[in-house]
């Protein structure tokens, strides 16, 4: 059954049909009318074509969460265990709550190369799918987010605020810097001066924001790290690559700084490897505060993952409904107490 024929069985014109079902509801029609024709659809089972209705209305009520990285999922250690990262969980846990209380839902998209050279993000935007766009962990070189951002939608970036032509989107970060910080200088208070770090690039705000945190930190204790690795990334892999290097190296490092938890247990795993207990032979620190079952905690500072996507989706949301309220939130981060971190007497 088609809307021309509902109309003519409820007695009302295709467009009344049309506006009884829009959200927020039409000024066109009549709260009554409206219940009348909602009831007479339903026992009719007429439901609108979604995809219609959001190409010919102002608002689709669905935002889009963007990110080109998926939660990690790794095997590590000879018991092949699985390390999960709960972080992208949390996020969008965070943003799906925000965006309930804002009667919009949450699309989540995976941006790869197939979707890119599709230009399926420029599609979605000019057929007015999405309100606005949250985008999780981007960095300089991804040239998407400068395309959407010339196409006018409004955009949140989460975990970052260092793209090209972001200047006019809102941001939500966590303090990356202070949390570095409080971990470089307890690797310091137990005696270490001969670290060595597993780089976390700097193409992204978060990554930059780290390594600057571990060059002023030792810089002020005056020194500088013994070692940082030819290559940067976040995962198990590179952190066990990249720990192979250092110890080919024969550098004489007591403290390995890695760019996240999840290169601080590839590290682990390469240490143990090659014979070395943590942290009686080698000292780790990470970032995140990603928890893994077992008797090492990683000293780590934890992402407020949850907090970045609820303040995110309400700063877009704000944003859409013309209220006024911060572009850029700093979130604070906590230190998480470990025990890889080895006292030096």
């Amino acid at each position: 059954m088609n809307i021309k024929e509902v109309a003519e069985l409820a007695g009302v014109s295709v467009a009344s049909i049309s506006r009884a079902f829009q959200d927020p509801p039409s000024p066109y029609i009549s709260k009554k009318q409206r219940e009348r024709i909602l009831k007479i659809c339903e026992e009719l089972q007429y439901y609108p074509d979604i995809h219609s209705q959001r190409l010919n209305a102002k608002r689709s009520n669905t935002i889009a969460f963007l990110s080109r990285h998926v939660a990690e999922m790794e095997v590590y250690g000879a018991g092949g265990r699985r390390m999960f990262d709960y972080n992208f969980g949390s996020v969008i846990m965070g943003a799906q709550v925000a965006l309930a209380g804002y009667g919009k839902s949450l699309q989540l998209i995976l941006v790869d190369d197939a979707y890119l050279a599709e230009r399926r993000h420029l599609k979605m935007v000019r057929s007015r799918m999405v309100d606005g766009i949250l985008i999780w962990g981007a960095v300089e070189s991804d040239s998407y987010v400068t395309e959407l951002l010339r196409e006018k939608i409004p955009v949140v970036l989460l975990t970052t605020d260092g793209v090209p032509g972001g200047a006019g989107c809102g941001s939500v970060v966590a303090d990356e810097y202070a949390g570095m910080s409080m971990l470089i200088q307890a690797a310091l208070d137990a005696g270490h001066r001969r670290i060595a770090v597993l780089e976390p690039g700097r193409s992204g705000s978060a990554g930059a924001a780290r390594m600057r945190a571990v060059t002023d930190t030792l810089g002020r204790a005056g020194i500088a790290p013994v070692w940082i690795s030819p290559e940067n990334g976040f995962n198990y892999e590179f952190g066990r690559r990249m720990t192979a290097e250092l110890l080919k190296s024969k550098v004489p490092a007591t403290c390995v700084v890695a760019s996240n938890d999840m290169a601080a247990w590839g590290c682990i795993s390469e240490l143990r490897n090659a014979g070395l207990r943590v942290p009686e032979d080698m000292s780790v620190v990470g970032a995140d505060g990603i928890p893994v079952p077992g008797d090492l905690v990683v000293d780590s500072f934890h992402l407020p993952a949850y907090e970045i996507g609820l303040e995110g989706a309400r700063t877009l949301c704000r944003g859409l409904e013309g209220e006024p309220g911060p572009r850029r939130l700093i979130l604070p981060v906590a230190r998480v107490f470990g025990n890889t971190i080895r006292p030096l007497s």
